[in-house]
């Protein structure tokens, strides 16, 4: 009887201290609190790429070249005051089929270019001086700002701190306090473009003649962040 009281005895220690083992490896529970804070930004555009379409056509019995065509968006673009790398060639392509007179007919080339410009304005000025024959579409492609990579950290700092004074405002209801952030998380949504645009037609009008000079801004660029954090409580 002594012997099994003594075995089982043995066997208490060593689950206790097992138990015990377990609890120092784990470490002491810490309380903390998970919140998530988000911030948003309205910017208005200050690069606008536009994508141009030009083709060649006819004009009488005489073919107006794309060479020509290109020459004169390069001088239209030069007149705005803009960069010469601030348009770039997008795709050239061609057919041969006139569906008018349904058949074969010379080779006509298609050539789209991207072109960054700053403004409303500018678009205008440059659809005026094109050759509205040459042309065989233009629209916004695609909408930014030339400091919105800063625009965003500055928001991934403010959601932060939204997420702060968020666990901060929640805890005094429980009459805690908030200790040292233990994680901190940005939720991404993978949105690396701020706004597209399809290929809407923009050919010139009668109003490009008129004097009138459109003073409209472009539609605003929402930006958004989120940021998850949790603290610790003390």
């Amino acid at each position: 009887m002594k012997r099994t009281t003594l075995i089982v005895a043995m066997l208490l220690i060593g689950i206790s201290a097992f138990a015990q083992q377990m609890v120092n490896n784990n470490g002491p529970l810490v309380k903390k609190i998970e919140v998530r804070g988000s911030a948003e930004m309205e910017i208005i555009p200050d690069e606008i790429f536009i994508r141009i379409a030009l083709k060649e056509y006819k004009d009488g019995s005489k073919k107006v070249e794309m060479n020509k065509l290109e020459a004169e968006l390069v001088k239209a673009v030069k007149s705005l005051g803009l960069p010469q790398e601030s348009l770039q060639v997008d795709n050239i392509y061609g057919y041969n089929w006139d569906p008018r007179k349904k058949r074969s007919d010379d080779f006509m080339a298609t050539k789209s270019f991207r072109l960054k410009v700053s403004n409303v304005k500018m678009i205008n000025d440059l659809v005026a001086k094109l050759d509205s024959e040459g042309v065989n579409s233009m629209g916004v492609d695609e909408v930014s700002h030339s400091k919105i990579e800063e625009y965003r950290k500055e928001l991934k700092i403010k959601a932060l701190k939204m997420a702060k004074e968020k666990a901060e405002f929640l805890l005094t209801g429980i009459d805690e306090e908030i200790g040292s952030a233990l994680e901190i998380e940005e939720i991404d949504y993978n949105a690396p473009t701020p706004m597209r645009m399809s290929n809407v037609a923009m050919m010139k009008s009668e109003s490009a003649s008129m004097d009138y000079q459109s003073e409209l801004d472009f539609k605003n660029i929402t930006i958004r962040s989120e940021m998850r954090a949790v603290f610790e409580i003390k």
